[in-house]
């Protein structure tokens, strides 16, 4: 699975809004604030965040498939 790369925290939202990325790097300076407001929104709807080089990676829960038998 591809990654899309954010460069700022606007664009990451949107990446994650759009329902288009399954994993969003955040490839800019994460301050603590930020990492916190993230895992908030997110940390609980089943996201999680892990470090990838120098980035951390949002990784966004996938949803279920409508197609279970």
């Amino acid at each position: 699975m591809s990654r899309a790369k954010a460069y700022n925290l606007k664009q990451a939202y949107q990446m994650v809004s759009s329902g288009k990325h399954q994993q969003v790097e955040l490839a800019f300076d994460v301050d603590a604030d930020t990492f916190f407001m993230l895992t908030t929104n997110y940390g609980m709807s089943g996201a999680k965040i892990d470090r990838h080089d120098n980035h951390f990676v949002l990784k966004l829960e996938q949803e279920e498939s409508s197609a279970s038998g």
